[in-house]
C-alpha cells in the first residue's frame, strides 16, 4: 500500500501516534482485502453454543450499577459498548448499549494476547512445546541470538526484542507463512540482554505461532479452534489483522497474533470463564490447572521497564505470560487483565471470584481510567452482594 514506508519513517513516540500508526500499518498488513494468494479458507465446522454467556434471566440491576454505567457513558463519551460481569458460570450482568449487541464482532487489539498465551499453554499441556526450551528447537533458520531465546521470555516480552514502537510484523504481508514472519522479524537486532528488560508489543508472538504450526502441522486458526474456540463455543473468534475483518474464507497465513483477533463479548466471556475456573469449562478440562497457574506467573518484577503500553503508563503493573498482572499479593497475581489499544478491557479478579469484560471500540489511552472506574464499581457491587447473600444464609 502506498505511503506505508513513508508513514513509518515519520513515526514519533506517544500513544496518539501509536494508534494512528496501528491503523495505517494494519491496513498495510491487510493489503487490499479479499482472498489473497497465500490466504487460508477453512471449511465451517460446527461449534457448540457458548452457554456460559447466554443472556441471563430478566434481572434487577442494582442502582449503583446503573449509575456506574451512566457515569462511564457520560465521562468517556462512549455510546456503543457492552459490559459483562460473571461469577463462575453465572452471568451477573450483560448489558449492551447503543449499537452494540450480542453479535457485534470487533477487533480487540492486545486483548488477543491472552488467548495466544492460552493456546500455547494447551500445546505445553500436550507435550508439544516446552516453555523453557529455546525457540530455535521449533523454528529453524533463526540467527543464533534469536534461536536461543526461551519461549517463556518471548511470551512475557522479556526476550530483548524491539517493542511495538518498531511495528515489525505490522509491515509484513499477510500471505507469508508464520515461520517466514518470524525469520523476517529476527533481522531486527535485539535491543537488550534477554531476561533483563520488559519491552511490550514486539513481534514475539509470531515466533510462538510459528512454533505452534511447526509442532502441530496445522494453521494458527486451526490450532486455536481445536484447543480453545471449539471447546468453549467461540464460533465468532477469528485471527487476522487489526484493520481488515477476517472471514473463514479469507484468513491470512500470517495473522498478527499480538493484536489480530476479532471476537464478540460472548466469546471472550467464555474464554474468561475458563481462565477464572483454572482451565475448566462446564466440567470439561481445557487447560491444566498447572498451565493456568504458570500463565499467572509474574515475569517482570525487578526488571527494567522499557516500552510499555498505552493506558499503562504511570501505573505499577507487571506482566505475566501474555497478559498483565494489576495486583500482586505475597508473590501471587490476584488481578489479571489484557486491555487492547482499541478499548476492550477483559479482567479476572481472583480475590472476589468475579471476571468480565468491557467491550468497546475506542482509544484505550483516552478511556482507560473511566473503564477501570466502571470495572471497580461493578466489582464492589457484586462482591458485596455476594457477601450479603452469604451472611443471610
Amino acid at each position: 500500500m502506498a505511503g506505508c514506508s513513508s508513514f513509518t519513517a515519520r513515526l514519533r513516540s506517544g500513544a496518539a501516534h501509536l494508534l494512528a500508526a496501528s491503523l495505517l500499518l494494519s491496513a498495510c498488513h491487510a493489503g487490499t482485502g479479499g482472498a489473497a494468494v497465500g490466504s487460508q479458507s477453512l471449511s465451517p465446522v460446527p461449534f457448540p453454543p457458548p452457554t456460559a454467556v447466554a443472556s441471563p434471566a430478566p434481572q434487577t440491576v442494582p442502582p449503583s450499577v446503573e449509575e456506574a454505567i451512566a457515569r462511564f457513558r457520560e465521562k468517556a463519551g462512549v455510546k456503543d459498548f457492552s459490559v459483562l460481569v460473571m461469577r463462575g458460570e453465572d452471568v451477573l450482568l450483560l448489558r449492551h448499549e447503543g449499537l452494540f449487541e450480542a453479535s457485534t464482532q470487533i477487533a480487540i487489539a492486545s486483548s488477543s494476547k491472552w488467548m495466544v498465551g492460552a493456546t500455547i499453554m494447551a500445546l505445553v499441556d500436550e507435550g508439544l512445546l516446552d516453555l523453557d526450551a529455546p525457540i530455535g528447537r521449533y523454528v529453524p533458520d533463526l540467527p543464533p541470538d534469536y534461536a536461543r531465546l526461551p519461549l517463556s521470555q518471548l511470551l512475557s516480552y522479556t526476550a530483548g526484542l524491539p517493542s511495538l514502537a518498531k511495528f515489525v510484523e505490522f509491515k509484513q504481508p499477510p500471505t507469508i507463512p508464520l515461520a517466514e514472519s518470524a525469520r523476517l522479524a529476527a533481522r531486527e537486532p535485539l535491543i537488550s540482554k534477554p531476561g533483563t528488560q520488559f519491552d511490550y508489543g514486539g513481534a514475539n508472538l509470531q515466533f510462538l505461532g510459528a512454533a505452534a504450526e511447526k509442532v502441530t502441522g496445522q494453521s494458527w486458526q486451526q490450532i486455536f479452534d481445536d484447543r480453545i474456540a471449539r471447546p468453549l463455543g467461540m464460533a465468532n473468534t477469528l485471527w487476522g489483522g487489526t484493520f481488515a475483518r477476517p472471514t473463514r474464507t479469507t484468513l491470512p497465513n500470517n495473522p498478527m497474533l499480538q493484536g489480530g483477533a476479532w471476537t464478540t463479548v460472548g466469546d471472550y466471556g467464555a474464554f474468561l470463564t475458563m481462565i477464572a475456573a483454572d482451565g475448566t469449562y462446564h466440567g470439561r478440562r481445557i487447560l491444566s490447572a498447572k498451565a493456568v497457574e504458570r500463565m499467572r506467573g509474574v515475569m517482570t518484577v525487578g526488571l527494567r521497564k522499557g516500552f510499555t503500553a498505552p493506558g499503562a503508563q504511570g501505573r505499577e503493573v507487571e506482566y505475566a505470560l501474555a497478559h498483565w498482572c494489576e495486583r500482586i499479593v505475597e508473590g501471587r497475581c490476584l488481578f489479571e487483565s489484557s486491555p487492547g489499544v482499541f478499548g476492550t478491557y477483559p479482567w479476572v479478579d481472583r480475590a472476589s471470584g468475579l471476571h468480565g469484560v468491557i467491550f468497546v471500540k475506542d482509544r484505550l489511552q483516552r478511556i482507560a481510567e473511566d473503564e477501570r472506574a466502571l470495572r471497580n464499581a461493578l466489582i464492589t457491587e457484586y462482591a458485596s452482594s455476594q457477601q450479603s447473600e452469604g451472611g443471610a444464609k
